[in-house]
């Protein structure tokens, strides 16, 4: 019997295990969005889809799977020496930094990357099935959707249930109970070391104030700025005079005129103006507190009102040390111990290229670069690299410098030193001058 026959039977057969419980006294996340139905306590629904209407939520990801997506990747090796190389010839390499579906080219290594950590950004998890061929190794990724996608023990091991997805080009007519090594998962901050907490889930609340302020104000510029209100007369109407005197009110309202009150008939609002509910720093508080969930500089995503020149270039650092950092090392991680041979693991990884990200200007790049050609921390090949710019002809870029002025410490080099004579030597002699 298969894994796929063995677990299907347990799974339909009722002995299946979740990977999170709920109860009454300690309700899971699970259980408290199935129950209130998706809707926030503004009682908006907030859910992936609605939340990517909020221009916050939007410029958040995007910013973020562009920025994994953008980066070089490469597998590189470590030679007995000590040295790091990259390791190009690979099969695994290619799978990541040039096509990952091998043969199908369903999508380039920027669309799978931007898009899983899109995933990422919005459920706190993504998937990937690996394709292996029949000694093992990894040849094919191929994107699975989160909801299509779901974690879950029996005995103490972990399994995935995966339903097919034609429409993500997932095929298949049955369900697959699939070990961990045939899934790339790459999971946010998590509670149970399994599953990453969906930022939209932790953030509902306040994506829901942010989503109703939107279509509060939405709903007032449709009606031409009209709040709601009511009609006041000081008689008695019948139901005629009633209709037509609504109709006429609204129907002024809507073509954009100022209808015209008659006989006492007064117009009284019932709603706040969008001035008088401080609507604009409502927005604020609210984007702000999105891009501080998210870290990410808000000038970045638009919000320039408290950018300056002087901080902009340090907030854009900030975001690759402490935003891009922690993401890279999960998916560096993972790609390692799904990816790699078991025996190759110790010498074999995959690293990003954060270096152009944290370059400065011109001119402060070019003040670094001198001096680590100066002390021969970089050669000039190497240096030329970085600007991306063809090497030296005849190999004399690969040459390192350093001053004539330096040179090792050793034993000789510290008799040989005219400026290191015996202390005590010579003490004693300006000792004995000084008695004569």
């Amino acid at each position: 019997m298969t894994i796929n026959e063995r677990y299907r039977q347990l799974i339909y057969g009722g002995m299946e295990q979740r990977s999170a419980t709920s109860s009454l006294e300690n309700p899971s996340q699970w259980f408290l969005d199935w129950a209130s139905g998706g809707y926030s306590a503004s009682g908006v629904a907030v859910n992936d889809e609605t939340a990517l209407t909020y221009a916050a939520i939007y410029a958040c990801n995007r910013i973020l799977a562009e920025s994994i997506a953008q980066l070089p990747i490469g597998l590189y090796r470590t030679t007995p020496d000590g040295d790091t190389i990259p390791a190009t010839n690979r099969p695994e390499h290619r799978l990541i930094a040039v096509n990952p579906t091998g043969d199908s080219n369903l999508y380039t290594s920027y669309t799978f990357r931007s898009t899983l950590q899109f995933h990422l950004g919005l459920r706190g998890n993504c998937f990937a099935r690996i394709r292996r061929d029949g000694r093992g190794g990894a040849r094919k990724l191929i994107i699975l959707h989160p909801n299509h996608v779901r974690s879950f023990f029996h005995e103490g091991s972990l399994y995935y249930e995966v339903t097919p997805n034609p429409a993500g080009g997932y095929t298949g007519t049955e369900r697959e109970i699939l070990m961990p090594e045939d899934i790339l998962h790459i999971a946010a901050l998590s509670t149970d070391g399994i599953n990453g907490r969906s930022p939209i889930t932790v953030l509902k609340d306040t994506i829901g104030i942010g989503l109703g302020n939107r279509n509060y104000v939405s709903k007032i510029q449709k009606r031409g700025g009209r709040v709601d209100g009511w009609l006041r007369h000081p008689n008695k109407l019948n139901p005629e005079q009633v209709k037509n005197t609504r109709e006429n009110f609204t129907g002024a309202m809507q073509r954009g005129e100022l209808p015209l009150l008659e006989n006492g008939l007064e117009y009284q609002t019932i709603s706040l103006k969008p001035s008088d509910a401080e609507f604009i720093n409502t927005h604020k508080l609210t984007s702000r507190d999105i891009y501080a969930a998210y870290r990410v500089p808000p000038h970045m995503a638009g919000d320039l009102e408290r950018a300056t020149f002087s901080n902009i270039e340090h907030q854009s650092l900030e975001f690759v040390k402490n935003t891009l950092l922690p993401w890279i090392k999960n998916w560096e991680q993972e790609l390692n111990r799904k990816l790699l041979p078991y025996d190759l693991q110790d010498t074999h990884f995959f690293r990003f290229n954060v270096e152009g990200m944290l370059r400065g200007d011109i001119r402060a790049r070019m003040e670094a670069y001198t001096k680590a050609i100066q002390w021969g921390i970089l050669n000039r090949d190497e240096v030329r690299e970085l600007e991306n710019r063809n090497h030296i002809p005849e190999g004399l870029g690969k040459i390192f410098l350093t001053p004539l002025n330096m040179t090792a410490l050793t034993e000789e080099t510290i008799t040989n030193d005219p400026n290191s004579g015996d202390q005590n030597s010579d003490a004693n002699q300006q000792q004995q001058g000084s008695n004569e």
